[in-house]
């Protein structure tokens, strides 16, 4: 598997997983991270797929899009959704 394809397994996985944190199934260690921040986080998924998709990749040091360093700052760490995010957003700036 081509390190693209592995980026956009992972960010369809993390996308998922916040989908769900979003309607059916809100994780409670989750509780006091603001709605509007997943919502934030969803679009940056989203453009971040989207980039993979063009078959165009920026440059790598154009490709951070600070979701890791957010989570760091303020989600729980043992949270499993902020380490899907995390390795989605590495993936992606590790992207070839």
């Amino acid at each position: 598997m081509s390190s693209i394809e592995q980026a956009t397994k992972l960010v369809k996985s993390a996308m998922e997983a916040l989908d769900r944190e979003l309607s059916s199934s809100p994780d409670p260690k989750l509780a006091n991270v603001p709605k509007v921040q997943k919502d934030a986080f969803k679009q940056k998924l989203q453009k971040m797929l989207d980039t993979l998709n063009s078959g165009s990749l920026p440059e790598k040091s154009q490709r951070n899009l600070g979701l890791t360093h957010a989570i760091a700052d303020s989600w729980p760490f043992d949270s499993k959704l902020a380490e899907d995010i995390a390795k989605a957003e590495r993936a992606f700036i590790e992207a070839k």
